[in-house]
């Protein structure tokens, strides 16, 4: 009898993520209505994930990697509570892994750190994380990044700027973070990172995304990683 891909565990994560996140959508400008449901961006990053090797416990995860972020704002419950019902549910293994891909830990009703601040300690723990929480993370990158790229590749070239408004960071400070991601990622150097092969594809494969990107906003890599916000973060 053949085996089934995923258990009914991975059906139980995604109940989970869709009650977590179901009154959440994918950001747009000021003014606009959303209409592109959160979950889609939790499903894209769980199927990059297994595209690029992901066993059972990592595409849990990659399910419920923003969980711990967005939950307290959602539910009403502390990221700690949240974090106890994924260990309790699927294990130590997957509760670690979902905090490898969190930046923040907001009790319900607390706004998150400053943006600068939890990216940059984001970046200086990267190139420090196992090859599972940089799976995770890489998919989510790449899935944020294919995304942002379709959208501003549909625009005109002089309203492209535009487009980043309905990012705190502006054009500025998201193609840094995203340039300074795929230099943490290039410099993670552990053994079981090296011995992934599809995870160095997956690193790659964002590299050329980001760099499509730069590209359709007019900027090179350099320039992005000397801008002020982040320049300290990372490798840099």
């Amino acid at each position: 009898m053949i085996q089934p891909a995923l258990s009914p565990a991975f059906a139980d994560a995604l109940t989970l993520a869709h009650e977590w996140h179901a009154v959440q959508y994918r950001k747009v400008p000021k003014g606009e209505t959303p209409t592109i449901p959160y979950l889609s961006h939790l499903l894209g990053v769980a199927s990059v994930a297994l595209e690029f090797g992901a066993n059972e416990h990592e595409a849990i995860a990659a399910l419920l990697h923003d969980a711990l972020e967005d939950g307290p704002q959602n539910m009403g419950l502390d990221a700690a509570t949240l974090r106890s019902i994924i260990e309790k549910k699927f294990g130590a293994e997957v509760a670690h892994l979902v905090d490898g891909a969190t930046d923040a830990l907001p009790k319900a009703g607390e706004a998150k750190a400053p943006w600068q601040e939890r990216k940059t300690k984001y970046l200086d723990k990267l190139p420090h994380e196992s090859a599972s929480s940089l799976l995770i993370s890489a998919s989510d990158k790449l899935h944020n990044a294919r995304t942002i790229l379709t959208d501003v590749l549909t625009l005109p070239a002089e309203e492209r700027a535009s487009y980043f408004t309905r990012f705190n960071q502006g054009q500025a400070g998201t193609l840094q973070y995203y340039r300074l991601l795929t230099d943490s990622y290039k410099a993670a150097r552990g053994q079981d990172v090296q011995q992934r092969p599809r995870l160095q594809v997956l690193f790659a494969e964002l590299e050329r995304t980001v760099s499509a990107l730069e590209e359709a906003c007019g900027v090179t890599a350099d320039e992005v990683r000397d801008f002020p916000l982040l320049r300290k973060a990372g490798v840099n």
